[in-house]
């Protein structure tokens, strides 16, 4: 590691590149790869969401199992933003820390799906036909942070092109059947079971670095320049005007050493070096769909949270220290614009 650890401390940096409610893209600097793959992971299995996990199947007419219906109702995602990330959050606690019997408004989350095929055609169920109840409603709860299902009903259209398009398909009827069933959400994390996963894509690479021997690339003929801008995948080299060859895309780089093997054909094996910076790493995080089960600026802070939190406790086992604080949900710093990037 470049970064010298044992006469300093680590103080990581975060710079935000793209953040949307679809898409957050940040670089991490001045650590290893121990925090960043601590914070990979903890963004992959560790942040909470719903996700149905009860269905008490009354009536299947269909020509699914009962099972197989229940695999994918539990697969379908739920808008989750209130859940509660650590324990000091309000939100909802995981059915088995819950003091109640079968369900309270504190950990479960209820919905119904009863449909009737009175048509003489072949009728789809899609998750628009599941809907909540009131059985286990929070009064006191904000609309905004109600459990869904995603992505919503376009009101633009209607239903049935909207199903077609936007529907996640559950099973198809025939006439005069019918399917009818409860389903109960409750709250988990994704090293549970997939069904909880926050996020579509999490990955990290290295900031690439890459050193030109000027003198030994520039005695290259135009022939050999044009050869060597051809062997690179992702076109990360280019031509000056003065047909010097120059490095252009540097974070297109993939590390496939086909530049340095290029070198070696020519008798020049230091023409070109590729290496990683270890204290570097850029963040591509995907949600899952646009509402949810949780935006992934969302899941971004809530998995620093997680992080933070974490090292509290272990502070906490390991000398007795007890947490008084915590990151907070929400920012606390002034709205600023984001800057785009490529």
């Amino acid at each position: 590691m470049t970064f010298p650890h044992s006469r300093l401390p680590r103080k990581p940096k975060i710079k935000v590149t793209l953040a949307t409610p679809e898409l957050v893209k940040f670089t991490l600097t001045d650590t290893d790869v121990s925090v960043a793959n601590a914070l990979r992971r903890i963004i992959l299995a560790e942040v909470p969401s719903m996700a149905i996990e009860i269905v008490n199947m009354e009536e299947n007419e269909t020509c699914l199992f009962d099972e197989f219906i229940a695999h994918r109702m539990g697969l379908l995602p739920l808008a989750a933003h209130a859940v509660g990330d650590i324990p000091p959050d309000e939100g909802y606690v995981e059915y088995k820390d819950c003091n109640c019997f079968d369900g309270c408004p504190y950990c479960t989350v209820e919905f119904k799906l009863d449909v009737n095929n009175a048509e003489d055609k072949v009728m789809s169920i899609t998750h628009f036909d599941v809907e909540p109840t009131n059985k286990y409603k929070r009064e006191d709860w904000p609309d905004e942070n109600e459990v869904r299902l995603v992505p919503s009903r376009n009101e633009k259209l209607d239903l049935e092109p909207d199903s077609k398009e936007n529907g996640i398909l559950l099973a198809k009827m025939r006439k005069d059947n019918c399917l009818r069933m409860t389903c109960q959400a409750r709250k988990g994390v994704a090293k549970y079971h997939s069904k909880w996963m926050t996020v579509a894509t999490a990955v990290y690479n290295y900031q690439p670095r890459i050193e030109i021997n000027r003198e030994e690339i520039d005695s290259l003929t135009l022939d050999e320049k044009i050869d060597f801008l051809e062997c690179c995948p992702r076109k990360v080299f280019e031509t000056d005007i003065e047909d010097k060859i120059q490095v252009a895309h540097l974070q297109k780089c993939i590390f496939c050493d086909e530049c340095v093997s290029k070198g070696k054909v020519y008798g020049k094996k230091n023409m070109v070096t590729v290496k990683m910076d270890p204290n570097m790493f850029h963040f591509i995080v995907e949600a899952v769909t646009p509402e949810g089960p949780r935006s992934a600026i969302d899941v971004v802070r809530a998995s620093m949270r997680i992080l933070d939190y974490k090292l509290q406790q272990f502070l906490t086992d390991a000398f007795s220290d007890k947490i008084t604080e915590w990151l907070p949900r929400q920012s606390t710093a002034k709205k600023t614009d984001i800057r785009y990037e490529d």
